[in-house]
């Protein structure tokens, strides 16, 4: 009974395999990307854990159930952001995007953070369009390598990386400004 069933599996995917438009690519006129370009992107991101007004809010605690008071953060904690991004350090600067998704510290000693943002653009060249960052922030070094994995909009198929550099950090309050220079690829 077992070698009917798998042979019958067999049949089955040899047959999905060979029907029309299996495997077969997309035409090219039906796939809308034009040429590859590339962009440097410059901006700060202004993260605010304080209130009133915070940016990034604390949704799931560590098993300490609390935030440190030093620089470290409680290992499993989990924040939602939507960060104002600005083309210069101080908020009032013109707001060109909102950085929105969610970090969780990923590290016992509670200084590496695991973020994924969606980097959305409301004004300036790239308005209506976002791009993608899945990346490992360990929080006490002076600079950090972001991968971007993806885009929308004007960056469809969005590929390369960013620096980002802490700019300001307030140890009361935990609110941060951030520095990030960015380098795309994009359709």
């Amino acid at each position: 009974m077992e070698a009917p069933r798998s042979l019958l599996i067999t049949l089955f995917l040899l047959a999905a395999a060979a029907a029309p438009g299996a495997g077969s690519s997309v035409p090219e006129a039906s796939f809308p990307v034009g040429p590859e370009r590339r962009a440097h992107l410059q901006f700060y991101i202004h993260d605010k854990v304080s209130s009133p007004n915070a940016t990034a809010v604390n949704v799931a605690f560590g098993p300490s159930g609390r935030i440190p008071s030093s620089t470290a953060l409680n290992f499993a904690s989990l924040f939602v952001v939507d960060d104002l991004l600005t083309v210069g350090p101080d908020p009032s600067s013109k707001a060109i995007g909102r950085a929105r998704g969610f970090y969780a510290v990923s590290s016992l000693n509670g200084v590496d953070l695991y973020f994924t943002v969606q980097v959305i653009f409301t004004d300036g060249p790239y308005k209506g369009s976002s791009l993608a960052v899945i990346a490992r922030d360990p929080i006490t070094e002076p600079v950090r390598e972001l991968p971007v994995v993806g885009g929308t909009g004007i960056f469809r198929l969005a590929r390369g990386f960013a620096f980002m550099r802490t700019h300001q950090f307030n140890v009361t309050t935990r609110d941060a400004v951030l520095y990030v220079d960015a380098y795309i690829l994009h359709h």
